[in-house]
């Protein structure tokens, strides 16, 4: 019985033994993500963080990367970024990163610049971020890439080749295809003089958008230009839109970049009553997918938002930890055209 024992104890090490040398799967986290507190990066007073860092269980054996996005837009006051940070956060969680988003209080790309060069101090693993002004950000990114830090684009920008600055890829819509395209459904519609209504002015995406209408207007012999409104202010911007329909009547065909256009452009359709209005917006919002239904809006312009915040955190993430870099130097989400038909 004393030998049987040793037996079975030299037995129960060995298994243990065996185990011991087995090589470890990668896990999956599953645990929900809390916010620390205290976040790795401190946004300035009037620049607000949309999220905070978030601290998710990392694959055995690693500490989570640390990875800062810095947007020209916030969720916190454009309901369009809500739903790219949804991607964002997402990502997170599931691929076990940090991820901390900095953006301006407004539209301020002096202030996004210098958000990068904050992004860059904290000594992140990788940065994504939205490339709306190439000329102003080509020194800030430049000074990321020579200090090592991997960088990509998100939601704006035309690409490393389009933009002139060798970051890894660019996640999002061909800006200028989504006017273009846009500007050819108005003319279909109907459409015989058109608008652009820009809510941020400066913007590179949103000023391709305008360029892509007004091309499409051009090639048909037709009229379009661009009207510049703010979007931070939707009552002054519903009369500026006002104000201009007065001035040109024979105005049929509108174009809006995003939720902050089209709200205000929905008011003055309300108030105003056009005789003929053919619209066309970016994005969807429950307001949008309304007036698609009612007939009031042709088609909202898809980019797959979403995507584009989980992608720039899973691109980020798998160079860092697997060397893995993306195949094209865009990758496209867009345009799309969401329609009635769609919907219904």
């Amino acid at each position: 019985m004393k030998r049987l024992n040793v037996l079975l104890g030299i037995l129960v090490i060995a298994m243990l033994l065996v185990t011991a040398c087995q090589p470890k799967a990668t896990e999956t986290p599953t645990e929900a993500v809390t916010a620390p507190t205290t976040p790795p990066v401190e946004a300035p007073t009037t620049a607000p963080e949309a999220t905070q860092p978030v601290e998710p269980t990392a694959p055995t054996g690693e500490a989570p990367l640390k990875l800062i996005m810095v947007q020209h837009a916030l969720c916190a006051w454009d309901a369009f970024w809500c739903t790219v940070e949804e991607g964002i956060t997402t990502a997170a969680e599931d691929m076990g990163v940090e991820v901390t988003i900095l953006g301006p209080d407004k539209f301020d790309l002096e202030k996004t610049a210098s958000l990068i060069d904050q992004a860059i101090a904290a000594q992140p693993d990788g940065i994504g971020l939205t490339v709306t002004d190439p000329v102003l950000f080509k020194e800030p990114i430049t000074k990321a890439l020579d200090g090592g830090i991997p960088v990509l684009a998100y939601n704006a920008g035309k690409g490393p080749v389009g933009d002139g600055i060798p970051y890894m890829t660019y996640l999002g819509m061909d800006e200028y295809q989504g006017g273009y395209q846009s500007g050819q459904r108005l003319i279909a519609a109907g459409g015989t003089r058109g608008v652009c209504i820009n809510h941020q002015v400066g913007h590179a995406g949103l000023d391709l958008r305008c360029k892509g209408l007004i091309d499409a207007f051009t090639e048909a012999s037709l009229t379009a230009e661009v009207l510049g409104v703010k979007g931070e202010d939707a009552a002054q911007a519903q009369t500026t839109i006002s104000d201009f329909y007065t001035a040109n009547s024979d105005v049929d065909s509108f174009l809006t970049l995003g939720p902050s256009s089209a709200n205000p452009f929905y008011a003055f359709v309300e108030a105003s009553q056009p005789t003929t209005a053919y619209h066309i917006t970016f994005d969807l919002t429950p307001e949008v997918e309304a007036k698609i239904k009612d007939g009031t809006t042709i088609a909202a312009v898809d980019q797959q938002p979403f995507l584009q915040g989980y992608g720039a955190v899973m691109y980020l993430m798998l160079r860092q930890r697997y060397g893995i870099t993306p195949a094209t130097a865009v990758t496209a989400t867009g345009p799309g055209f969401i329609t009635v038909d769609m919907l219904n």
